[in-house]
């Protein structure tokens, strides 16, 4: 099997390809224009590979949450390369993949989402398949979620950010930060083949980007009025 991975749903761009059940992986900084970056990156690594993209079985892609426009883009090259391929596209949440790679069981994963709010889930590795114990949110660093008992790594962007807010929402059940964690494609592919596998994919049109929050500019005083 041949799959493709996107992941711009932060200020990092990846992409990876499994070609065979070998993982290659190409990273760098996102520029203004998510295209700049993530077309060349798509481009080389399949040119590194010996990979013409005619071969690809299917295209996952970070659906998010994360930055609205890396997510427009991950999506929308997705969408155009499936479509064009005769493909099918395999969604991916963005908290999901930084689970995987945090390379333990029990994951609470947050990012930060601006304006003193994170996008956060929970995560728990059962006999090998991650079962989700909170579904991605997005809510004020001080008015998080019930966590499930037991004891969970923090990772992401909003997990270090608001360290202390963690800890006083779930005194006890905390390991320490895991630093520097961010969303790569290495793992959106890894999940999106066993998502493949699992009959997951969905038609090109039906990918959409997972965005939470409705509006983008929604300010404080928007809020505190509702």
């Amino acid at each position: 099997m041949k799959l493709l991975a996107l992941e711009s749903a932060t200020e990092q761009c990846s992409v990876a390809l499994w070609h065979g059940g070998t993982l290659s992986c190409i990273q760098g900084p996102a520029h203004r224009d998510h295209s700049e970056t993530l077309l060349p990156m798509v481009q080389r690594l399949l040119s590194e590979a010996g990979v013409d993209q005619s071969q690809l079985d299917a295209i996952a892609f970070g659906m998010g949450p994360g930055a609205f426009t890396g997510l427009r883009m991950a999506c929308g090259v997705a969408q155009g390369m499936a479509l064009g391929l005769g493909i099918p596209v395999v969604p991916i949440s963005t908290l999901l993949a930084l689970a995987e790679g945090s390379g333990h069981e029990r994951v609470i994963t947050a990012l930060d989402a601006r304006m003193n709010q994170l996008y956060v889930a929970a995560y728990e590795s059962v006999s090998g398949q991650w079962i989700t114990r909170i579904a991605p949110c997005l809510c004020d660093s001080d008015q998080l979620p019930q966590l499930p008992e037991g004891i969970w790594l923090p990772v992401g962007s909003g997990a270090e950010m608001c360290r202390i807010a963690l800890i006083q929402a779930w005194p006890g059940q905390l390991l320490p930060v895991k630093a520097g964690l961010i969303p790569q494609a290495i793992h959106v592919a890894t999940l999106g083949v066993a998502a493949f596998q699992s009959g997951l994919a969905v038609p090109p049109e039906q990918a959409v980007p997972l965005y939470l929050r409705d509006k983008v500019a929604l300010t404080r005083m928007e809020r505190a009025a509702k």
